[in-house]
């Protein structure tokens, strides 16, 4: 089986994660930001977005609407129902909500190669979703007819924005393994979620992505 199809199947289940991301959130809503923010729209969400990095084409958007009716989300939502998780309530947690903030507004990219892809959603919410619960740390799923383990653990990584988090999950499925790594970040009403994708993923290429979306997140929510 080629990586690329193995990571499709193993993270179909997981990489609702986001819309693209997914299933029930932590439940650990943050309190607004007491920072001053300015109502911010879709269109000026998808000028958050990341550009497609060095190697990587476009595979899914750019997207823009209602985060609850993007195609992204709806087929994330999809998969997650046709995937049978032996701790559902794991299947999305450290990731934002579309249940939640299915009328928020939000924009939605995905890159990809031969070796992974990346996706990024931009959502404007006050909600922040809390770090992975140890319940969580394992789960198993089946997925398109492929058993998969899931194993998650927290990512030291710099603070960005006005508060952060990162994991990696890495799924093991007939001896074959891929990692998904996540990183939200939150400035002034609005969070974005980077996912990473591949056999191997590099903490040091996730902190450099998670600078360049932070940075854009800063200018959108000035």
């Amino acid at each position: 089986m080629r990586i690329g199809e193995f990571m499709h199947k193993a993270f179909s289940g997981i990489i609702l994660v986001m819309a693209v991301s997914v299933g029930c959130s932590s439940g650990q809503a943050a309190s607004p930001s007491p920072s001053a923010k300015k109502p911010v729209d879709a269109a000026r969400l998808g000028a958050g977005l990341l550009s497609a990095p060095n190697g990587m084409s476009v595979a899914y958007g750019p997207e823009t609407g209602a985060y609850g009716s993007l195609k992204a989300t709806k087929q994330g939502m999809a998969a997650l129902k046709e995937a049978k998780v032996s701790e559902p309530d794991c299947a999305g947690v450290g990731q934002l909500d579309p249940a939640e903030l299915g009328g928020a507004p939000a924009a939605v990219v995905a890159y990809s190669s031969k070796d992974g892809s990346i996706t990024q959603a931009i959502v404007a919410t006050d909600s922040f979703p809390g770090p992975v619960p140890a319940r969580c740390a394992k789960y198993r799923a089946e997925v398109a007819g492929a058993k998969v383990t899931y194993r998650t653990v927290a990512l030291k990584m710099p603070a960005r924005g006005e508060r952060s988090h990162a994991f990696v999950t890495t799924a093991v499925s007939d001896g074959k393994a891929a990692q998904i790594a996540a990183m939200v970040i939150a400035r002034k009403g609005v969070v974005t979620s980077l996912l990473v994708i591949g056999t191997k993923v590099k903490k040091e290429g996730l902190n450099e992505l998670a600078r360049l979306a932070d940075e854009k997140l800063a200018r959108i929510t000035a």
